[in-house]
């Protein structure tokens, strides 16, 4: 029975050490190649921290700029508007708005066509709530490069 197994071992030693035979292979032959690289390696912990966050409000006119026709209907001059900064670090004092509007005017042969008027303004703060959130991160600690040893099956002979 030792015999045997002997054998047994000696053959499948040799049959791995020598070609292989596969049939996706010309001529049905191969080996195995064993590819060392480089790998990133790192130890991973997770941790708990705190972040202050804000809720900011803002309210304020903003004007009509130039208008380069005439409208069709009169556009307001003045435009109230309020706006919200939320989940941010710091609400300043006040803060720059703008926006776009199309009108409708005619020109001096009848033709209709679009304009466009902008608003713009100063919005002034008018509240802010502070608030905190736990978070959780991930933070790599003791990062290292590793050697890995991967087996590829070439077809051929073993140079």
């Amino acid at each position: 029975m030792k015999t045997l197994l002997a054998i047994t071992t000696a053959i499948v030693a040799l049959s791995t050490a020598t070609a292989e035979a596969r049939p996706n292979c010309p001529g049905g032959q191969g080996y195995w190649e064993e590819i060392v690289r480089n790998v990133r390696v790192c130890d991973t912990r997770t941790e708990n921290y705190t972040v202050t966050l804000k809720n900011c409000d803002y309210s304020g006119h903003l004007t009509l700029g130039f208008l380069f026709n005439k409208p069709d209907f009169p556009l307001p001059h003045i435009k109230y508007r309020t706006s919200a900064s939320r989940g941010v670090e710091s609400c300043p004092a006040s803060k720059f708005a703008s926006e776009s509007e199309v009108y409708w005017y005619t020109d001096h042969n009848g033709t209709r066509w679009i304009g466009h008027a902008t608003y713009s303004g100063v919005l002034s703060k008018t509240s802010e709530q502070t608030y905190t959130e736990n978070r959780t991160r991930t933070v790599e600690t003791n990062c290292r490069t590793e050697q890995r040893v991967t087996r590829v099956f070439r077809c051929g002979f073993q140079p």
